[in-house]
Parts: C-alpha cells; structure tokens; sequence
C-alpha cells in the first residue's frame, strides 16, 4: 500500500471488518431468486477501500472477507468459488475506477463487478461439479448482478461523497 502510515492501516482494518459483518450477516438470509443470489453488501466495504486508500487496501479487504469469511462462516470449500469470483470482479472494478472513472461512473462500475462475480461463481460451479447445466442461470444471475451492483454502486457514491476529507488516505 502506497503511503503506508496508521489513518490507512486502522481505516483498511476497519473496513475489512466491517466487510466480514456484512458478508455473515448476508449468509443469514436467503438468496435472491437463484440458489446462491446475494446482493453483494460486503463490496460495498471493498469498493469504498478502493476509493478512499486505494487498490492494495481494497484487495486486502476483499482477501480479508474471503478468507475470514469462510472461516468463520464455516465453509472452507466456498473459497473454490468465492476467491476466483471476488479477484476477478476486483480486478474489473481497479481497473475501470483507475482507467474510467470519472467517465465511468461508480454505480456502472459495480454493476460490472457484481455480474463478473456472479457468472464467475456460476462458471466455477459448472467446472467444480461438471454441470454445464448450471449455465442455465448465467442471464438469470447477470440481471441480479446488475440491480444489486447498481445499488452498492450507488451506496457507495453516496458514502463517498458524504466522507469528509479527512477519511481519505
């Protein structure tokens, strides 16, 4: 993390934190349509450490919430299909919000995440279990993707927007 110095480290920690509470609290409730659907509120942590301290606080929040949240969610094998899908869905959305934003905005920019998520999840199921069936639900989970990325997109605008200066690292 460029810059390393404490207001970063206690901000990412906090985050990620915060990030894991939502990732448990989501498992709590049952998904959305499709076997597995969620909205995705744990990004809204992970996209908001991209924009206040930048891509290697974001990556290790999101890391954070993958593993502890298998941990503690006690799912050890969901990390098959949840670390391909965060990194992927990460990795679009530094790159969009690096190179694009502000021309793409960051509603867009969590919509195009939460689809990656979601068809990357979906592609690892079909692969793991040797289901090509399972594609079935690829346009399915894209439309969910879109609504829900949309709104932690907008979340996240809104939150962003909010923060004082001094919540940037």
């Amino acid at each position: 993390m460029k810059g390393l110095n404490a207001k970063k480290i206690a901000g990412t920690a906090l985050l990620a934190a915060f990030a894991l509470i939502a990732f448990l609290i989501e498992s709590l409730l049952p998904p959305l349509f499709l076997p597995g659907a969620k909205i995705g509120l744990a990004n809204f942590f992970v996209f908001l450490a991209l924009i206040l301290y930048g891509g290697g606080a974001a990556a290790g929040v999101a890391a954070a919430k993958c593993l502890l949240g298998a941990v503690f969610g006690g799912n050890i094998s969901s990390l098959l299909y949840s670390l391909p899908a965060t990194f992927v869905s990460f990795a679009a959305e530094y790159a969009l919000f690096k190179l694009y934003f502000p021309r793409v905005s960051v509603p867009a920019i969590g919509v195009v995440s939460a689809v990656l998520h979601n068809l990357v999840q979906n592609l690892v199921f079909c692969l793991v279990t040797n289901t090509p069936e399972a594609l079935v639900y690829l346009p399915y989970l894209a439309l969910i993707g879109a609504v829900s990325g949309a709104a932690v997109g907008f979340a996240v605008y809104l939150a962003a927007k909010a923060l004082p200066d001094r919540f940037y690292g």
